[in-house]
């Protein structure tokens, strides 16, 4: 498939630690990326903010993704805005997003929510490979039914995400998202159930009580205008899904879930 830009569109970022503190060792970029020089707002931590010279995300839009967080390095990855992802008359567009943490290393990968406009059709695959159970992954994502002020709910083509997790090359997690609203009912039982909004948590080799479990699980329960749950994986790794009317509002909650 054509590419807008002409080719595949990358990313290729290092963060390793020196002098105390997080930096970044290796850095290339093809358009329409940028990103934002490096800032230090949350306590050993670098965020990286991701730049886009793009409206959002076109039909044949390519992108690759590469992210490795070396030994002991500590970075937040996150986007300038919401993401959009325009009508697409033919074909799709595709992200292939590779991660990888070190031993002792940390990453939240911690995007703004997605918003698939109608006729629109994104296939994104993510990949983290967890040297170790002392890398750290928090990963969290809203996805949106579409422009509801436009009257767009759940009129795009399709989106498609799988997300897997593997450590010490094992999968210890894996969401295969497909959503076809021309053959599912969106708003049915099991889906979404008459909300709008959906968010998921991922909390890899991070250490949560089971009382922190219980209070998260208090905090969705007493919050009025969303449905959510907080499971344990097999492998010791914390998953939240909330379903809810609004970008602003889901991603409030995960940052007040993360903080507890």
């Amino acid at each position: 498939m054509e590419n807008k830009f002409g080719k595949l569109s990358k990313l290729h970022l290092i963060a390793a630690r020196k002098d105390g503190r997080t930096i970044i060792e290796d850095l290339s970029f093809t358009a329409p990326f940028k990103i934002m020089r490096p800032f230090y707002e949350k306590k050993d931590f670098m965020t990286v903010m991701l730049l886009t010279a793009s409206a959002g995300i076109m039909a044949g839009d390519r992108q690759e993704w590469d992210l490795l967080v070396r030994e002991n390095a500590k970075m937040e990855f996150v986007s300038q805005a919401y993401e959009k992802i325009h009508r697409m008359e033919d074909g799709w567009a595709e992200r292939q997003v590779h991660i990888t943490v070190e031993q002792g290393g940390c990453l939240y990968y911690t995007p703004l929510p997605t918003i698939p406009f109608a006729g629109s059709d994104f296939r994104n695959i993510l990949e983290v490979n967890l040297v170790s159970d002392t890398s750290c992954f928090i990963f969290s994502e809203v996805l949106s039914c579409g422009r509801v002020a436009h009257g767009e709910e759940f009129l795009y083509s399709r989106y498609r995400n799988l997300v897997t997790a593997l450590q010490n090359g094992k999968i210890v997690y894996r969401d295969n998202t497909c959503y076809d609203p021309a053959q599912m009912d969106m708003r049915g039982f099991g889906i979404y159930e008459g909300y709008t909004h959906l968010a998921n948590l991922l909390i890899c080799n991070e250490k949560k009580s089971d009382e922190w479990i219980h209070a998260a699980r208090v905090i969705l329960d007493e919050t009025e205008g969303m449905e959510g749950g907080v499971t344990r994986t097999g492998a010791g790794h914390i998953v939240v899904r909330i379903l809810g009317r609004s970008g602003q509002q889901l991603t409030d909650m995960l940052d007040r879930i993360r903080a507890l």
